[in-house]
């Protein structure tokens, strides 16, 4: 478990994590080689933090380059490939925030991090009432992901844990990660839990809703046979 003032390398990946979540990665660049058999000689998690979309303005400001919030991701399988490259299976741990961080020796940097987890709170009616939205929207989706995917996703398993099935639908939202406010990105620095499920709540309705009309959108294409007879211009 994450304490205050923990070091942990950092990872800024294309990629927001989610505790509980699984991350396949694939390492190629020296300095994450190097930083991932740290890991795994000292069975250290190290942090996935979300890269910034923007050109560095700031050579000694990290904070540039990536986002101060992530996730621990611990490695439960690693299959070593040649030039030391490496497969990696990931499951995401904790949230954190980082208060500062360095560059170390092998070019990676270093992060001095607290840990980041939502706020304690009594699990009443209301929050037992959005978890079954939740769970309807999240069914919902993933019959629609199904149709538009062609994939067979009849298997998924929903959590009733109302933390896990946040996390679980963040993974799931396939919007844009660099748009002025990214959806999972917001998702992952939400402080309480009754305001990441207010949020996943309309993020995921809002997507489930855009990815109705494109399904509906290309059956209605599907349909149309041949254009209609008309007087086309020559232009």
């Amino acid at each position: 478990m994450l304490v205050q003032d923990s070091n942990i390398p950092l990872f800024p990946l294309n990629v927001v994590l989610f505790p509980g979540m699984m991350l396949p990665l694939h390492v190629f660049e020296d300095r994450y080689k190097i930083m991932i058999r740290e890991c795994l000689a000292d069975g250290q998690p190290f942090g996935v933090v979300l890269a910034k979309d923007t050109p560095q303005t700031d050579g000694n400001d990290p904070f540039a380059e990536f986002y101060p919030i992530g996730t621990t991701a611990r490695i439960t399988a690693v299959e070593h490939l040649k030039d030391g490259r490496m497969n990696l299976i990931t499951i995401g741990q904790d949230r954190f925030v980082i208060r500062d961080c360095y560059q170390g020796k092998d070019d990676f940097f270093i992060g001095q991090v607290d840990p980041f987890p939502l706020a304690d709170e009594n699990r009443n009616d209301t929050l037992e009432q959005m978890t079954t939205i939740l769970r309807s929207i999240m069914e919902r989706y993933i019959t629609h992901l199904a149709e538009a995917s062609g994939e067979d996703l009849s298997g998924a398993v929903i959590p009733t844990d109302p933390i896990a099935l946040a996390f679980l639908a963040g993974t799931a939202i396939q919007g844009p990660l660099w748009s002025r406010h990214s959806d999972k990105q917001t998702l992952l620095e939400t402080q309480s839990l009754r305001a990441l499920m207010a949020k996943t709540i309309h993020i995921l309705d809002k997507e489930d809703k855009i990815l109705i009309y494109m399904l509906q959108a290309y059956q209605t294409h599907e349909q149309v046979d041949r254009l209609p007879f008309v007087d086309y211009s020559l232009n």
